[in-house]
């Protein structure tokens, strides 16, 4: 049996663990026996426990620590890994170096987002640029979930080029038959009377809430009973909240915080918006996409990749409130044609997102770096 061992970028709840979700329920349980490693306590690891994935510890912190690098190495040789697939820029620079001085067959980073655009200091953020390129090598193949984010590695690393491929998130087909408590949430919320916006991210300033925030008074101007609601956790939620009653519209805005019942607030929405500076191949689009919901978003990395302006969904330059405004405001002016892009943005989600094309082929990479397997006979765009 292989073991596949996946260390975590966090223990949150994020794209990349959103990620990994879906990666275990489709495994094959009798060809791979999962772990998961986490670099920090946190909700996920009661998630992956629940539902029988085995996870252990190993703190990651602070940037450099070569006491967790031996920690790691004497896990991996205890647990005997077979493949070990990481996530995010410490966890692959981490599982890189450990990954071969544990004597691991197959090493595979997986790249979710640019790291040019992670929310770190200069000098920080040089540290992971150079840490990454140097370990680099050590990789069998590197995953990255967009060609934009392929571009990116390739780029900062241009020996890489040829074990680096594209494989797109999926969703559980189950999705599109998700009906969601619509009506609950908009009473729980008190938002029966007007059109409501939904924006289901972290809340950080990598996000862009302050656009959505920026754009609003003018949609109330027009839909006075209009309401966002803003489902997810972060850093930036008292100044989001402040920010949102210096444009007087915090009466038309809900902190939700997080949840797990995100299908029911898919539900209650007019339209989804994702008002993000940087995405990888964000999870939220695809899930909205599922349910038969218009999307307005940023043409930022990955996401031209999903939505097709226009046919699918609305693109808008990140950091233009107006634009955003505009968008917006073209949804809920034109419901047949917001209905017509919502259909065809479902019917793309079927077509070429699903979680059971991203598990095979991220089996398929995965195995390709075992020794005495052939070579990886794919282009290096996976997903077609």
């Amino acid at each position: 049996m292989i073991v596949l061992a996946e260390l975590a970028g966090s223990a949150g709840y994020g794209g990349g663990e959103r990620y990994l979700d879906v990666l275990f329920e489709g495994l094959d349980r009798s060809r791979y026996r999962p772990l998961l490693i986490l670099p920090e306590p946190g909700p996920f690891a009661d998630t992956m426990n629940a539902r029988g994935i085995a996870t252990r510890l190993v703190r990651l912190d602070p940037l450099v620590n070569p006491l967790a690098l031996l920690r790691l190495v004497r896990l991996l040789r205890e647990e005997r890994v077979t493949i070990l697939q990481t996530h995010g820029a410490r966890a692959n620079v981490y599982g890189r170096l450990a990954g071969r001085l544990a004597g691991v067959p197959c090493i595979v980073s997986t790249v979710h987002n640019a790291i040019k655009d992670y929310e770190v200091s200069p000098f920080k953020r040089w540290c992971y640029e150079t840490a990454l390129r140097v370990t680099a090598p050590l990789a069998h193949r590197i995953i990255c979930v967009s060609e934009a984010i392929r571009c990116d590695v390739i780029q900062s690393c241009p020996p890489v080029a040829a074990r680096a491929v594209t494989i797109y998130n999926g969703v559980d087909r189950a999705w599109q038959q998700q009906n969601g408590q619509g009506s609950r949430v908009r009473a729980a919320w008190r938002c029966e009377r007007g059109p409501v916006l939904l924006v289901v991210a972290r809340l950080t300033e990598q996000k862009g809430h302050r656009y959505l925030l920026q754009a609003l008074p003018t949609l109330l101007a027009h839909w006075p009973t209009l309401t966002s609601l803003f489902v997810g956790a972060g850093s930036c939620r008292e100044s989001l909240q402040q920010e949102a009653e210096q444009w007087g519209v915090g009466q038309a805005c809900r902190f939700v915080g997080a949840t797990e019942a995100v299908a029911d607030f898919y539900a209650a929405a007019d339209v989804v918006v994702l008002p993000s500076l940087s995405e990888g191949f964000p999870f939220v689009i695809l899930e909205a996409l599922a349910m038969g919901k218009p999307v307005v978003a940023t043409r930022v990395n990955g996401v031209p990749e999903i939505i097709e302006d226009g046919r699918t969904g609305l693109l808008v330059p990140p950091r233009d409130a107006p634009a955003l405004e505009q968008a917006i405001a073209r949804v809920l002016r034109q419901p047949d044609d917001a209905a017509r892009m919502a259909q065809a943005g479902r019917t793309a989600v079927a077509a070429r997102f699903t979680a059971e094309r991203m598990v095979r082929e991220t089996a398929t990479v995965l195995e390709a770096g075992l020794p005495g397997t052939q070579s990886l006979q794919c282009s290096p765009k996976v997903a077609a």
